[in-house]
């Protein structure tokens, strides 16, 4: 009997060091890391900020390099990013309906807003995305209404996950942790030198972080967009481009900034990253940095919803097959 004792400690003792050993969670591969699915970056990792921390804390006391802890760090911030934002990120899965992630979409944008709010003369970028929102989350809520153009819908989903992976828990890093906290996300290989680099001047960050957005972080899920067989990828992101709605004043629609053979339509398709970033870089971004903090915070304030009404298809109907009706532009997309 005492030798079975014995034995039985034995194993039990074997299968707690294997437990133990699981909860490092390193070398974790990004299985996730485009937030096409449903949760975080890897499915092995758990929500609960405490243990999270607890994992973080033995690995930097054993100073194991933070690229072992890559995915760890990453998911810890992106926990972080939506527990501020009120987002159930387990739960949060793009390939679900539109309908079914609405309220995750608005209050995603709504934390941007707040962020804005609150830092003003730090966190613009925040505002920017924010003014932007109404138009991408019209589209996500308009296509998912076919079944048929479902994927867009679900690929816009993802596009907006993404960027909160990235730049929401950016942002959630260098509110909760400092500068310190980011470049511990730049030791990890999370992020870049040059967007390092920026954080070190938030306020004037607005150029670098929208590269990041449009040419790191989303551009290959464009592409993906772009190249869908049926239906046509190319006809649904060019009409994207056509009837999306431009919302920072001051800004051109995409066929006023470069018009095809000067009539109503753009000459590009948002849906290429180099015509995107020309738009973006030379029209777009510079309106939202004309832009006073007083006329940023009067549309950020302005309830999400409102404005998401306001640019979906059924609101706009009249706009949308007579897009040019005067000198004032009534259509773009960001």
């Amino acid at each position: 009997m005492r030798v079975l004792m014995v034995v039985a400690a034995l194993v039990l003792t074997s299968m707690g060091a294997t437990k133990a050993d699981t909860v490092d969670y390193l070398d974790l591969p990004l299985s996730n890391g485009n937030g096409e699915q449903r949760g975080s970056v890897h499915p092995d990792l758990p929500y609960d900020r405490a243990t999270l921390e607890a994992a973080l804390n033995r690995h930097r006391g054993k100073r194991i390099p933070p690229a072992q802890f890559k995915a760890l760090l990453w998911h810890y911030w992106i926990v972080r990013a939506a527990e501020d934002a009120g987002v159930n990120l387990s739960d949060w899965d793009p390939q679900r309906g539109a309908e079914a992630n609405k309220a995750i979409i608005f209050a995603v944008y709504d934390f941007y807003a707040r962020l804005y709010l609150e830092h003003p003369d730090t966190l613009r970028w925040m505002g920017f995305a924010n003014i932007g929102a109404p138009a991408f989350a019209a589209g996500m809520l308009d296509l998912g209404t076919l079944p048929e153009f479902r994927f867009f819908s679900s690929m816009l989903m993802s596009m907006q996950k993404h960027i909160f992976m990235d730049l929401g828990a950016m942002h959630a890093a260098y509110l909760h942790g400092g500068i310190k906290a980011v470049e511990e996300m730049r030791d990890a290989g999370i992020i870049d030198a040059e967007t390092t680099a920026a954080w070190a001047d938030p306020a004037h960050a607005v150029m670098a972080f929208s590269s990041r957005e449009q040419n790191l972080v989303i551009p290959d899920q464009f592409d993906r967009m772009r190249s869908r067989l049926l239906p046509p990828g190319e006809v649904v992101t060019y009409a994207i481009t056509v009837a999306g709605p431009m919302p920072v004043p001051g800004g051109k629609t995409p066929a006023l900034y470069r018009p095809l053979l000067g009539g109503p339509l753009p000459a590009f398709n948002y849906a290429d990253r180099e015509s995107r970033w020309d738009f973006l870089s030379h029209d777009t971004v510079p309106a939202y940095e004309r832009m006073s903090e007083e006329a940023v915070r009067k549309i950020v304030q302005r309830p999400f919803a409102d404005r998401v009404a306001e640019y979906r298809a059924t609101a706009r109907l009249l706009d949308l097959i007579l897009p040019f009706r005067s000198d004032e532009p009534q259509t773009g997309v960001r």
